[in-house]
């Protein structure tokens, strides 16, 4: 550091006092002996003054940077040599202008001495040395008022660290690590508030305040020249004329833009914002071999408390080589997120940490501010030193200011660059305005709502009115709908691939009498670990619903025995992008589900499987009448192309649960075989997946657990009917799926192994049954040969205990998603202890887990990992 005590003092003769100042005559020597005296021990006198500085034209605009070097003679007449940068204000009517409109010296001085020091001690407390920015000093303006208008800070060239050559912009090892050093800022930021309370308005505003009429002012001033001289300037780029029309739309928003992304939405996650991370305002420290061992931020002149896409966009845009600005701009973003979670983690940030997912939706929103750097920062980081290169002319208008732009615009340099970003830009939709506002709360309500603002709206795309044709269809005297209301229809933990909403209708009919009816309203869900929209569920079950269900139910009805299998669904006649499903609500006809974390008895279980087998014999004569299904069929969840989904899902569990399960009892004898089953999990069961048409196939239900599955009583509390729901992940092949899933997921434990081979047979016996009643004439398995197949197909039974079982015996609980489940730190830490560690799902994996292995249904993994 600058102000740094040597424990070797050094000696020589002190003949005159050396004063050499290139900097304002205001400055003198003199202002330093207070603050020397404080700060050095043994200080005596000042013997030699120099002021030069300490950046070429081009490296700095809106300030002068000052190198300030002091010479010490102590008490004992040794000497040392101290070192300072002092940042202060050009000289010029413009500069005068704007620090009486926004003095950004006092928002530094605050950043530096009261802010940046709390952040440090963050760490420090966690017994981690990270510090963000040089130790800062405030002179006494009252012996020089001009002295407020400055910065004062250890010069750190002294303890190694320098600006990396802007022209060459940072390779991909340099970038990554000022991101990881970004990262620890914003999580200390974001600390800050929880630990200290709000920032101060100059943080939370910006150093104009909130007077919109001068930020707007201000802005449409600076950002205007750059858009102008942009724009006559693209006809110089390859292609560039392409996007003329989309870059002039864009950039006369760019202002609102600029005003938007500065909005604080408290409902998400904000950081505190460096606010001009750029090259010449990173200092890198490196070793011997020229690899970064640490970096530290400079210039704090906008601070600006927000969301990190602000800091990241500017610096992304502004400060990596082309090389990597682009191609691996997710891959940055990733490191990023790591980082940041993991220093929250370490801070002990108790509030919501946005998800990578979440984090790249903001950028994509906030996308169109990635042009401000791009046309008013970049081309200035890629300038040759150049004597134009002044305050004056990067904000003016005038002539030598306009000729100042050209000359950025006109660098090959910037060409090569912005060449390559245009149609990157173009791509990631970042030539788009941004939704309005940015902060404002989304335009559909929340699902937890049950009294939207329209009286008649449901979701953004269907209203009460539109179920006027579905009740039609089912109640010919239906008049007019009177009122309706809705609400969310399950629990956390109950539903993961959609959202349940539970629809009610207060109808009148022609007679005046008033009927109630009831829908569930199935739609696509959002899940930051999975995106349910790729993996084309809606479509497949909507086929279901409308097409496979009424034809397997007619089979039935042909034979002479009616079965029904689902719920009635419905579908609007208007077109909608949305993908659903409306259903019958079946509680209307006192349909229950069983209790997930008791799981079911033997009478249920038995009705289960009847059902399964009904539906699996109707899907065996529907294949003999119809022809095979379609290839969609082929596949459930889990696929080639999905699997990259998934492995990192089994990967983020498997240290949690080999670390819980291990201090259970019995599983000594199977433990050494479990890491096989993660690592090779999902490659077995696309595997497993594969049609085999001489083996014995059905029409798998795909996802039968127990809250898929509703069951109707009669008077005396026996069974009645049982149906299946969510269909959305049908899958053609061996039964040995549906069985496994169903039985080791959903059974009560006393008999999930206890009656396993008394429950097989009960549903290969109902499968023979209603196989013959459909008049099906191709190949149903003995009952030796169903077991054989449950033997050749083991991959669902161990999976499905260390999957879908931890789901069922989980309590019910607001915190719990599955976003959180996957997460690295404490919240998915917690959450796995929770889903691996309670005493539910120690009793089942106790007894099951021995039972599977001495079945020798883990022997192909561990025999996989031998090889």
């Amino acid at each position: 550091m600058g102000l740094r005590l040597s424990k070797r003092k050094q000696t020589f003769e002190v003949k005159t006092s050396e004063s050499v100042n290139l900097g304002p005559k205001w400055l003198n020597e003199t202002q330093f002996e207070e603050l020397l005296a404080a700060n050095i021990a043994d200080f005596s006198k000042i013997v030699g003054f120099r002021v030069k500085p300490a950046m070429a034209p081009g490296e700095n605009y809106a300030t002068q940077m000052l190198r300030i070097s002091i010479d010490v003679e102590l008490t004992d007449k040794s000497a040392k040599q101290v070192s300072f940068m002092m940042k202060v204000a050009h000289d010029t009517p413009q500069m005068n202008e704007m620090l009486a409109m926004a003095n950004f010296f006092t928002s530094e001085n605050a950043a530096y001495i009261d802010i940046l020091p709390k952040m440090n001690e963050l760490y420090k407390a966690k017994g981690l040395d990270i510090t963000f920015a040089p130790q800062a000093f405030k002179l006494d303006s009252t012996k020089e008022p001009k002295l407020a208008n400055t910065v004062l800070m250890n010069d750190l060239g002294q303890n190694g660290f320098k600006n990396f050559n802007r022209l060459e912009c940072l390779n991909f090892e340099q970038a990554k690590f000022a991101l990881m050093k970004l990262a620890q800022f914003h999580a200390a930021g974001a600390m800050m508030v929880q630990v200290h309370g709000p920032y101060p308005d100059v943080f939370l505003y910006g150093m104009m305040g909130n007077n919109m009429d001068a930020i707007r002012a201000f802005l449409e001033g600076m950002l205007g020249s750059f858009r102008t001289s942009f724009l006559a300037n693209l006809k110089n780029f390859k292609n560039g004329e392409e996007y003329r029309e989309t870059l002039e739309k864009v950039l006369a928003g760019l202002t609102a833009e600029f005003i938007k992304i500065g909005d604080i939405d408290p409902s998400e996650f904000n950081v505190l914002n460096h606010g001009d991370c750029w090259m010449n305002n990173l200092l890198f420290k490196v070793d011997s071999k020229g690899d970064v061992v640490d970096m530290t931020f400079v210039d704090f002149q906008n601070p600006k408390y927000g969301t990190p896409a602000m800091d990241l966009l500017y610096f992304i845009m502004t400060s990596v080589h082309i090389d990597y600005k682009l191609d691996c701009f997710d891959f940055f973003i990733r490191h990023y997120h790591e980082q940041l979670t993991k220093h929250l983690d370490i801070l002990g940030f108790t509030g919501r940490q946005p998800s990578l997912k979440e984090l790249h939706i903001k950028l994509i929103n906030c996308g169109a501010w990635a042009l401000f750097p791009t046309i008013a920062v970049l081309p200035v980081v890629l300038l040759d030193p150049t004597q134009s290169a002044t305050f004056e002319n990067f904000l003016g208008d005038t002539e030598a200011g306009v000729n100042f732009k050209n000359t950025l615009y006109a660098n090959k340099r910037y060409q090569g660059y912005v060449e390559r970003i245009l149609p990157w830009l173009k791509n990631r939709g970042f030539l788009e305005a941004s939704p309005e506002p940015i902060s404002a709360q989304p335009a559909q309500k929340p699902l937890n709502q049950s009294e939207p603002e329209n009286p008649d709206q449901i979701l953004d795309w269907l209203t009460f009115s539109d179920f006027k044709e579905i009740i039609t269809s089912t109640e010919p005297e239906f008049e007019k709908i009177i009122s309706g209301s809705w609400k969310l229809a399950t629990k956390p933990g109950d539903n993961y691939a959609s959202k349940l909403i539970k629809v009610d209708i207060e109808a009148q009919l022609k007679d005046n009498r008033s009927k109630s009816l009831s829908y569930i309203l199935k739609v696509q869900t959002s899940n930051d670990m999975i995106n349910f929209s790729d993996f084309n569920l809606f479509p497949k079950e909507i086929e279901m619903y409308s097409t496979y269900v009424p034809a397997f139910e007619q089979l039935y009805k042909d034979a002479g025995l009616p079965v029904t299998f689902s719920a009635k669904s419905f579908r609007i006649s208007k077109d909608v992008s949305a993908e659903y499903i409306i259903l019958e609500n079946l509680q209307t006809g006192a349909f229950k589900m069983c209790d997930r974390m008791k799981g079911m008895d033997l009478e249920h279980t038995k009705c289960t499987l009847k059902k399964l087998a009904q539906w699996h014999a109707a899907s065996l004569k529907y294949k003999e009448l119809k022809g095979p299904y379609p290839p969609k069929y082929n596949n459930g969840m889990f696929t080639e192309q999905t699997a990259c989904v998934f492995k990192p899902m089994f990967a983020q569990s498997q240290k949690a649960f080999l670390e819980i399960v291990s201090k259970f009892g019995g599983v000594e004898e199977y433990l050494h075989k479990l890491p096989a089953i993660f690592e090779s999990h999902i490659d077995k069961i696309i595997e497993d997946a594969k049609i085999n048409e001489k083996e014995f196939n059905v029409l798998n239900h795909g996802d039968a657990w127990i809250n898929n599955i509703m069951f109707q009583y009669d008077s005396e509390g026996h069974v009645k009917e049982t149906l299946l729901i969510d269909h959305q992940v049908t899958k053609y092949g061996n039964p040995a799926q549906d069985l496994y899933y169903f039985l080791m997921s959903s059974t009560q434990l006393d008999i999930k192994v206890d009656q396993f081979d008394y429950l097989i047979r009960w549903y290969h016996q109902n499968l023979e049954e209603h196989a013959k009643l459909l008049k099906y004439n191709g190949f149903v398995p003995s009952l030796k040969e169903l077991h054989i197949i449950l033997l050749e197909h083991p991959i669902y039974a161990a999976g499905t205990v260390f999957s879908t079982l931890t789901i069922c015996l989980n309590k019910a609980d607001d915190n719990f998603s599955t976003d959180g489940l996957f997460k690295d730190g404490k919240e998915g830490d917690t959450m796995r202890s929770e889903l691996f560690g309670n005493e539910r799902y120690r009793a089942n994996i106790e007894r099951v887990m021995p039972w599977i292995n001495r079945r020798g249904l883990l022997d192909a993994f561990a025999a996989e990992k031998a090889l």
